[in-house]
């Protein structure tokens, strides 16, 4: 085999390995979860592999480590999206190049603030500002940045839903940001997010 021939069928595998990863990672943030939608009529419907914008933000303050200059703090424009998989994703760029962040999801009853999970909402209703927990928790909704300990508001609750083609696993869209009110987990849930009272978004 001749050294050219062996270095096209390296590249070949370099490719192909690269590529299952991009797949990979696309597919963690599709994993099936069943879920009802409220939209901004009112209507519900049912999706099973989505991801909700939840904005764009300017002047976003992060705190990173940049090779030959140590820990420090850059600004950033960056939009975040909740993925069917369970998590938040941010992704945009700074002064010093392309960023990315992995926030949590956080409620605020009172004056508490907790950590919550996707597996323990029932739903998230008023354009993504409030939660309800099945634990009968009621509250506001964040997102939060670590380590910079900042809280950020949805601004916006669009919705893309996918569908799975199932032999080849490709994930296509159906729709693209389609605005709704509220993401529910149970149909009971679904039922309630549709009773809550919306906030005129403002301009």
């Amino acid at each position: 085999m001749s050294r050219i021939v062996r270095i096209s069928i390296l590249f070949a595998m370099l490719l192909a390995v690269t590529a299952g990863a991009v797949f990979s990672q696309g597919a963690v943030g599709m994993l099936e979860r069943k879920a009802w939608y409220v939209d901004e009529d009112k209507k519900t419907g049912q999706v099973l592999f989505w991801r909700i914008f939840l904005g764009d933000y300017n002047n976003v303050k992060l705190r990173r480590t940049f090779h030959g200059h140590g820990e420090i703090d850059v600004e950033a424009g960056m939009n975040f999206q909740l993925f069917s998989a369970g998590y938040i994703e941010g992704n945009g760029a700074s002064a010093r190049g392309r960023v990315s962040a992995h926030p949590m999801m956080r409620i605020r009853v009172g004056d508490e603030v907790t950590e919550i999970k996707i597996d323990n909402v029932d739903y998230i209703y008023d354009y993504g500002t409030k939660v309800a927990m099945k634990d009968g928790r009621k509250g506001d909704f964040f997102f939060y940045l670590h380590p910079e300990g900042t809280l950020m508001v949805p601004r916006r609750f669009q919705l893309t839903e996918f569908k799975l083609t199932k032999g080849t696993g490709e994930m296509s869209e159906i729709r693209d940001r389609m605005p709704i009110v509220a993401i529910a987990f149970s149909q009971d849930a679904t039922r309630k997010a549709a009773q809550e009272p919306v906030t005129e978004e403002e301009e």
